[in-house]
């Protein structure tokens, strides 16, 4: 068996073009993992009867569930779901005219709000409690503790946790291929279909895949720096 690098190159070069897909199917459930996961991860933290216990066990579930079984659950769930709704009221619009982007959306922020509210939690048991007794002694109440002196001291410690989570985000897009979204790794495999090079296309899409990871290391490196720097700064 020969190894054709046009192909790989071909194939590459089809990856480059649906990159965005990929980079769109990770930072946004990357978004809203932080500012649902950190709300998830407060709550829980603070032992807020009933619905810390309920978003524990929803953190459980997600987090047991495999990325490719609950991107179909949430397909199948939002499919049937609107399609009752839209025959309930007699709406024009049908899920055929869903754009399936937004599905894999759905799941994909499921999945990384539990994932990113257990990061958001382990940072926060990581400071001091000390912390948490002087701000008291000074009069700040929770709300002004947890904005002030809580979330800048715990962000640092999360930085490298959250690297993994979005570099987790961007391997873990390839699943979309499952409900007809095509990102980089399916773009590469496409052409492959015709002369079963697949090979090559798999090379060519992880050569993007190892680019942007390493991309991404070094952007968080960089803040997990810069946000060392100016907490030293402030301490002194």
């Amino acid at each position: 068996m020969n190894f054709d690098v046009y192909f790989m190159l071909s194939a590459l070069q089809e990856s480059l073009k649906y990159t965005w897909v990929t980079l769109l199917l990770a930072i946004v459930p990357f978004f809203f993992g932080i500012l649902f996961g950190t709300v998830i991860a407060i709550i829980r933290f603070y032992r807020v009867k009933v619905l810390g216990e309920l978003l524990q066990l929803f953190v459980v579930i997600i987090k047991g569930t495999p990325g490719m079984v609950m991107l179909l659950i949430v397909y199948f769930a939002l499919i049937q779901g609107f399609d009752t709704i839209s025959q309930t009221f007699h709406l024009a619009v049908k899920s055929k005219d869903i754009n399936l982007i937004y599905i894999a959306f759905a799941a994909l922020t499921l999945t990384a709000t539990a994932a990113i509210s257990e990061t958001m939690r382990g940072a926060l048991t990581a400071v001091a409690t000390g912390q948490y007794e002087a701000s008291y002694s000074v009069g700040l109440t929770k709300r002004q503790t947890l904005r002030r002196i809580i979330l800048p001291q715990a962000l640092p410690v999360a930085i490298p946790v959250l690297c993994s989570n979005l570099i987790g985000l961007i391997k873990g897009s390839s699943l979309v291929f499952m409900i007809s979204v095509t990102d980089l790794m399916n773009a590469a495999l496409i052409p492959a279909n015709t002369n079963y090079k697949y090979l090559e296309a798999y090379i060519a899409a992880a050569l993007v895949y190892w680019v942007l990871n390493v991309v991404v290391e070094n952007i968080f490196f960089w803040l997990e720096q810069h946000l060392s720097t100016y907490k030293r700064e402030v301490l002194v």
